[in-house]
Protein backbone atom coordinates (compact mmCIF):
# COMPACT_ATOMS: atom_id res chain seq x y z
CA UNK A 1 0.00 0.00 0.00
CA UNK A 2 1.00 3.67 -0.17
CA UNK A 3 1.48 6.00 2.79
CA UNK A 4 2.51 9.66 3.05
CA UNK A 5 5.09 9.67 5.82
CA UNK A 6 8.33 11.15 7.13
CA UNK A 7 11.49 9.74 8.71
CA UNK A 8 12.69 12.80 10.63
CA UNK A 9 11.12 15.87 12.24
CA UNK A 10 12.08 19.51 12.18
CA UNK A 11 12.38 22.25 9.55
CA UNK A 12 14.09 19.86 7.15
CA UNK A 13 11.46 17.10 7.39
CA UNK A 14 10.54 15.81 3.94
CA UNK A 15 7.25 13.86 3.98
CA UNK A 16 6.81 11.74 0.88
CA UNK A 17 4.56 9.07 -0.61
CA UNK A 18 6.09 5.63 -0.12
CA UNK A 19 5.24 2.01 -0.77
CA UNK A 20 4.97 0.31 2.63
CA UNK A 21 3.64 -3.00 4.00
CA UNK A 22 0.18 -3.03 5.62
CA UNK A 23 0.27 -1.93 9.28
CA UNK A 24 -0.19 -4.48 12.08
CA UNK A 25 -3.59 -4.68 13.75
CA UNK A 26 -3.64 -4.75 17.55
CA UNK A 27 -6.24 -6.03 19.97
CA UNK A 28 -9.11 -3.58 20.34
CA UNK A 29 -8.35 -1.99 16.96
CA UNK A 30 -10.21 -1.82 13.65
CA UNK A 31 -8.44 -1.86 10.29
CA UNK A 32 -9.93 0.72 7.94
CA UNK A 33 -9.43 1.07 4.19
CA UNK A 34 -9.16 4.84 3.80
CA UNK A 35 -11.06 6.53 0.97
CA UNK A 36 -10.79 10.14 2.12
CA UNK A 37 -8.76 11.95 4.75
CA UNK A 38 -8.25 15.64 5.40
CA UNK A 39 -5.37 17.87 6.34
CA UNK A 40 -5.29 19.67 9.68
CA UNK A 41 -2.49 22.12 10.52
CA UNK A 42 -1.45 19.91 13.44
CA UNK A 43 -0.49 17.19 10.93
CA UNK A 44 2.31 19.19 9.30
CA UNK A 45 3.20 21.03 12.50
CA UNK A 46 4.09 17.73 14.19
CA UNK A 47 6.29 16.86 11.21
CA UNK A 48 8.12 20.19 11.43
CA UNK A 49 8.95 19.68 15.10
CA UNK A 50 6.15 21.46 16.95
CA UNK A 51 4.67 19.89 20.09
CA UNK A 52 7.73 17.71 20.78
CA UNK A 53 6.72 17.29 24.43
CA UNK A 54 3.27 16.00 23.45
CA UNK A 55 4.25 13.56 20.71
CA UNK A 56 4.57 9.86 21.53
CA UNK A 57 5.86 7.06 19.32
CA UNK A 58 8.81 6.91 17.01
CA UNK A 59 9.65 7.27 13.35
CA UNK A 60 8.79 6.86 10.53
CA UNK A 61 5.40 8.44 11.01
CA UNK A 62 2.45 8.59 8.62
CA UNK A 63 0.60 11.91 8.46
CA UNK A 64 -3.14 12.39 8.79
CA UNK A 65 -5.84 12.33 11.47
CA UNK A 66 -9.33 12.25 9.89
CA UNK A 67 -10.60 9.38 7.78
CA UNK A 68 -13.59 7.86 6.08
CA UNK A 69 -13.63 4.46 4.43
CA UNK A 70 -14.66 0.86 5.00
CA UNK A 71 -13.93 -1.62 7.72
CA UNK A 72 -11.52 -4.31 6.52
CA UNK A 73 -10.66 -6.31 9.65
CA UNK A 74 -11.79 -6.49 13.26
CA UNK A 75 -9.14 -6.86 15.96
CA UNK A 76 -9.23 -9.28 18.85
CA UNK A 77 -11.62 -8.53 21.69
CA UNK A 78 -14.16 -6.58 19.63
CA UNK A 79 -17.75 -7.55 18.92
CA UNK A 80 -20.56 -5.90 16.98
CA UNK A 81 -18.49 -4.78 13.98
CA UNK A 82 -18.63 -6.29 10.51
CA UNK A 83 -16.27 -5.92 7.59
CA UNK A 84 -17.45 -3.70 4.77
CA UNK A 85 -19.24 -1.22 7.04
CA UNK A 86 -18.78 2.44 6.05
CA UNK A 87 -16.98 4.21 8.88
CA UNK A 88 -15.41 7.54 9.75
CA UNK A 89 -13.39 8.97 12.61
CA UNK A 90 -9.92 10.11 13.54
CA UNK A 91 -6.70 9.00 15.15
CA UNK A 92 -4.74 10.89 17.79
CA UNK A 93 -1.87 12.43 15.79
CA UNK A 94 0.18 12.90 18.94
CA UNK A 95 0.12 9.22 19.92
CA UNK A 96 -0.26 7.24 16.68
CA UNK A 97 2.58 6.64 14.20
CA UNK A 98 0.09 5.18 11.71
CA UNK A 99 -1.82 8.16 10.31
CA UNK A 100 -4.64 8.29 7.80
CA UNK A 101 -2.80 9.40 4.66
CA UNK A 102 -2.46 5.73 3.79
CA UNK A 103 -4.37 2.94 2.11
CA UNK A 104 -4.97 1.19 5.43
CA UNK A 105 -4.94 2.49 9.00
CA UNK A 106 -5.40 0.64 12.33
CA UNK A 107 -7.66 2.64 14.64
CA UNK A 108 -8.60 2.05 18.30
CA UNK A 109 -12.29 1.16 18.25
CA UNK A 110 -13.50 4.15 20.34
CA UNK A 111 -12.16 6.49 17.62
CA UNK A 112 -14.30 4.84 14.91
CA UNK A 113 -17.94 5.74 14.18
CA UNK A 114 -20.31 4.15 11.73
CA UNK A 115 -20.87 6.65 8.94
CA UNK A 116 -24.56 7.58 8.86
CA UNK A 117 -26.53 8.08 5.62
CA UNK A 118 -26.46 11.87 6.05
CA UNK A 119 -22.66 11.82 5.74
CA UNK A 120 -21.09 10.88 2.40
CA UNK A 121 -17.52 9.63 2.12
CA UNK A 122 -16.08 13.08 1.36
CA UNK A 123 -17.78 14.74 4.31
CA UNK A 124 -16.81 11.80 6.51
CA UNK A 125 -13.16 12.47 5.69
CA UNK A 126 -13.41 16.20 6.41
CA UNK A 127 -15.61 16.56 9.49
CA UNK A 128 -14.47 14.33 12.40
CA UNK A 129 -11.58 16.29 13.98
CA UNK A 130 -12.92 19.78 13.37
CA UNK A 131 -16.47 18.76 14.24
CA UNK A 132 -15.67 17.08 17.54
CA UNK A 133 -13.28 19.94 18.40
CA UNK A 134 -15.95 22.55 17.67
CA UNK A 135 -18.48 20.82 19.91
CA UNK A 136 -15.84 20.47 22.65
CA UNK A 137 -15.12 24.22 22.42
CA UNK A 138 -18.80 25.01 22.84
CA UNK A 139 -19.20 22.52 25.69
CA UNK A 140 -16.24 23.89 27.64
CA UNK A 141 -17.49 27.45 27.11
CA UNK A 142 -21.05 26.48 28.11
CA UNK A 143 -22.45 27.92 24.88
CA UNK A 144 -26.24 27.82 24.79
CA UNK A 145 -29.35 29.83 24.02
CA UNK A 146 -28.65 33.59 23.91
CA UNK A 147 -24.94 33.22 24.72
CA UNK A 148 -22.77 35.99 23.28
CA UNK A 149 -19.88 34.25 21.56
CA UNK A 150 -16.72 35.49 19.82
CA UNK A 151 -15.13 33.03 17.37
CA UNK A 152 -11.53 33.89 16.48
CA UNK A 153 -10.43 32.28 13.21
CA UNK A 154 -14.05 31.87 12.15
CA UNK A 155 -13.31 30.97 8.52
CA UNK A 156 -10.84 28.17 9.28
CA UNK A 157 -11.44 24.44 9.60
CA UNK A 158 -12.46 24.39 13.26
CA UNK A 159 -13.70 27.97 13.32
CA UNK A 160 -16.31 27.70 10.60
CA UNK A 161 -17.81 24.63 12.30
CA UNK A 162 -17.67 26.21 15.78
CA UNK A 163 -19.51 29.26 14.45
CA UNK A 164 -22.32 27.05 13.13
CA UNK A 165 -22.52 24.86 16.24
CA UNK A 166 -22.83 27.98 18.41
CA UNK A 167 -25.56 29.36 16.14
CA UNK A 168 -27.40 26.02 16.16
CA UNK A 169 -27.41 26.18 19.96
CA UNK A 170 -29.05 29.61 19.85
CA UNK A 171 -26.03 31.84 20.46
CA UNK A 172 -25.35 35.28 19.02
CA UNK A 173 -21.98 35.00 17.28
CA UNK A 174 -19.36 37.59 16.42
CA UNK A 175 -16.91 36.18 13.87
CA UNK A 176 -13.30 37.33 13.58
CA UNK A 177 -12.12 37.04 9.98
CA UNK A 178 -10.44 39.03 7.24
CA UNK A 179 -12.46 41.24 4.91
CA UNK A 180 -12.04 38.75 2.08
CA UNK A 181 -13.77 36.09 4.22
CA UNK A 182 -16.59 38.30 5.49
CA UNK A 183 -19.16 37.03 2.98
CA UNK A 184 -18.20 33.45 3.82
CA UNK A 185 -18.71 33.78 7.59
CA UNK A 186 -21.86 35.86 7.09
CA UNK A 187 -23.33 33.05 4.99
CA UNK A 188 -22.60 30.65 7.86
CA UNK A 189 -24.72 32.78 10.18
CA UNK A 190 -22.36 35.28 11.84
CA UNK A 191 -24.34 38.11 13.42
CA UNK A 192 -21.39 40.49 13.49
CA UNK A 193 -17.93 40.42 11.91
CA UNK A 194 -14.65 41.87 13.19
CA UNK A 195 -11.90 42.39 10.62
CA UNK A 196 -8.70 41.56 12.52
CA UNK A 197 -6.62 43.23 9.79
CA UNK A 198 -8.26 46.58 10.49
CA UNK A 199 -8.86 46.45 14.24
CA UNK A 200 -6.25 45.45 16.83
CA UNK A 201 -7.62 43.16 19.53
CA UNK A 202 -7.77 45.94 22.13
CA UNK A 203 -10.41 47.65 19.97
CA UNK A 204 -12.59 44.58 19.50
CA UNK A 205 -15.97 44.54 21.27
CA UNK A 206 -16.03 42.93 24.72
CA UNK A 207 -18.37 41.51 27.31
CA UNK A 208 -18.73 38.10 25.65
CA UNK A 209 -19.91 35.04 27.52
CA UNK A 210 -17.46 32.90 25.54
CA UNK A 211 -14.39 33.34 23.36
CA UNK A 212 -13.58 30.38 21.11
CA UNK A 213 -9.98 30.85 19.98
CA UNK A 214 -9.61 28.59 16.96
CA UNK A 215 -6.28 29.92 15.67
CA UNK A 216 -5.28 30.27 18.61
CA UNK A 217 -3.65 33.69 18.76
CA UNK A 218 -5.28 35.90 21.38
CA UNK A 219 -2.84 37.19 24.02
CA UNK A 220 -3.67 36.13 27.55
CA UNK A 221 -3.88 39.78 28.58
CA UNK A 222 -6.74 40.38 26.15
CA UNK A 223 -9.09 37.82 27.69
CA UNK A 224 -10.31 40.08 30.47
CA UNK A 225 -11.33 42.78 28.01
CA UNK A 226 -13.10 40.38 25.68
CA UNK A 227 -15.03 38.45 28.34
CA UNK A 228 -17.59 39.39 30.94
CA UNK A 229 -16.73 38.46 34.51
CA UNK A 230 -17.09 34.68 34.78
CA UNK A 231 -16.89 34.23 30.99
CA UNK A 232 -15.04 31.37 29.33
CA UNK A 233 -12.00 31.49 27.04
CA UNK A 234 -11.40 28.20 25.20
CA UNK A 235 -8.43 27.41 22.98
CA UNK A 236 -7.87 24.62 20.50
CA UNK A 237 -4.32 24.22 21.81
CA UNK A 238 -3.27 23.40 25.38
CA UNK A 239 -0.29 25.29 26.81
CA UNK A 240 1.74 24.89 29.96
CA UNK A 241 -0.70 27.19 31.75
CA UNK A 242 -3.56 24.80 30.91
CA UNK A 243 -2.09 22.26 33.34
CA UNK A 244 -0.48 24.58 35.91
CA UNK A 245 -1.87 28.08 36.34
CA UNK A 246 -5.40 27.79 34.97
CA UNK A 247 -6.90 25.15 37.32
CA UNK A 248 -6.36 27.47 40.31
CA UNK A 249 -6.96 30.73 38.43
CA UNK A 250 -10.29 29.43 37.16
CA UNK A 251 -11.53 29.21 40.74
CA UNK A 252 -10.24 32.60 41.83
CA UNK A 253 -10.03 34.79 38.72
CA UNK A 254 -12.48 36.85 36.71
CA UNK A 255 -12.39 34.60 33.62
CA UNK A 256 -12.26 30.84 33.06
CA UNK A 257 -9.65 29.45 30.67
CA UNK A 258 -9.80 26.01 29.07
CA UNK A 259 -8.23 24.08 26.18
CA UNK A 260 -9.58 21.22 24.12
CA UNK A 261 -8.01 17.78 24.54
CA UNK A 262 -9.44 15.97 21.54
CA UNK A 263 -11.01 12.65 22.48
CA UNK A 264 -13.72 10.43 20.97
CA UNK A 265 -17.17 11.78 21.78
CA UNK A 266 -20.21 9.91 20.41
CA UNK A 267 -22.53 12.61 21.77
CA UNK A 268 -20.64 15.25 19.78
CA UNK A 269 -20.93 13.17 16.60
CA UNK A 270 -24.65 12.74 17.23
CA UNK A 271 -25.05 16.51 17.69
CA UNK A 272 -23.22 17.20 14.43
CA UNK A 273 -25.28 14.64 12.51
CA UNK A 274 -28.46 16.19 13.90
CA UNK A 275 -27.42 19.64 12.66
CA UNK A 276 -26.55 18.19 9.25
CA UNK A 277 -30.01 16.65 9.04
CA UNK A 278 -31.63 19.95 10.06
CA UNK A 279 -29.62 21.87 7.46
CA UNK A 280 -27.96 24.09 10.06
CA UNK A 281 -24.43 22.77 9.47
CA UNK A 282 -22.20 22.40 6.45
CA UNK A 283 -18.52 21.60 6.21
CA UNK A 284 -16.81 23.69 3.58
CA UNK A 285 -14.27 21.76 1.48
CA UNK A 286 -11.86 24.38 0.20
CA UNK A 287 -9.90 21.97 -1.97
CA UNK A 288 -9.49 18.30 -2.82
CA UNK A 289 -6.12 16.72 -3.60
CA UNK A 290 -5.13 13.19 -4.59
CA UNK A 291 -2.72 11.67 -2.11
CA UNK A 292 0.09 12.14 -4.63
CA UNK A 293 -0.40 15.93 -4.29
CA UNK A 294 -0.47 16.10 -0.49
CA UNK A 295 2.55 18.38 -0.61
CA UNK A 296 0.50 21.00 -2.45
CA UNK A 297 -2.21 20.79 0.21
CA UNK A 298 0.39 21.31 2.93
CA UNK A 299 1.78 24.38 1.16
CA UNK A 300 -1.72 25.85 0.96
CA UNK A 301 -2.47 25.05 4.61
CA UNK A 302 0.75 26.74 5.72
CA UNK A 303 -0.42 30.06 4.27
CA UNK A 304 -3.04 30.19 7.05
CA UNK A 305 -5.67 31.48 4.63
CA UNK A 306 -7.81 28.42 3.93
CA UNK A 307 -11.59 28.82 4.29
CA UNK A 308 -12.77 25.39 5.46
CA UNK A 309 -11.03 22.03 5.04
CA UNK A 310 -8.53 20.52 2.59
CA UNK A 311 -9.51 17.00 1.56
CA UNK A 312 -7.04 14.24 0.66
CA UNK A 313 -8.38 11.59 -1.74
CA UNK A 314 -6.60 8.37 -0.80
CA UNK A 315 -8.43 5.79 -2.93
Amino acid sequence: MQAYRYHSTGPDARPALEDVPPPPLGAGELLVRVRYASLNPVDWKIATGHFRLLVRGGLPRTMGSDFSGELVEVGAGLDGWRTGEPVMGFVDPFRRVHGTFAGLVPVPAPFVARRPPQVDARLGGALPCVGVTAVALCNLAQVGQDSRVLVNGASGGVGHIALQVAKARGARVTAVASAVRSDFVAALGADEIVDYQLLPVEHWPGGFDAVLDCVPSLPRGSHGHLLRRGGHYVSTLPTGATYTVDPLANRLGAVRRHAVMLRPDPAAVAELVRYLGEGSLRCEIAGEFPIEETGRAIELSRTGHVAGKLLIRVA
